[in-house]
């Protein structure tokens, strides 16, 4: 069945990503929160286009600051995003065999 087919590839892709942010994250923290850390970063907490807050990421402990280089702010003024009105995560159902779509 597709939808198991698809609920394994995501579920493999998910503990890819728990592992590659503990291989990252190791030698930085203990291993208690590098557990909590990769837990929420790569297990659904968070859609992907979810934007991680200053104070979010501070008390999940990561190493983040408010200071931002002036040459960052005249780099991004170079390649101005457009604003969206409509969420960027949208359901979009798959049409599945035997039914017309």
């Amino acid at each position: 069945d597709t939808t198991l087919i698809l609920a394994d590839v995501a579920e493999m892709a998910l503990k890819q990503m728990k592992e590659n942010l503990k291989i990252i994250l190791d030698e930085r923290y203990p291993p208690e929160k590098i557990e909590e850390i990769a837990e929420i970063l790569s297990q659904g907490y968070f859609t992907h286009d979810y934007p991680i807050t200053y104070e979010e990421a501070k008390k999940l402990g990561l190493p983040v600051s408010k200071d931002m280089p002036v040459e960052i702010y005249q780099l991004m003024k170079l390649f101005p995003q457009p604003v969206r009105g409509t969420p960027t995560v949208e359901y979009i159902p798959l049409p599945r065999k035997g039914t017309k779509s």
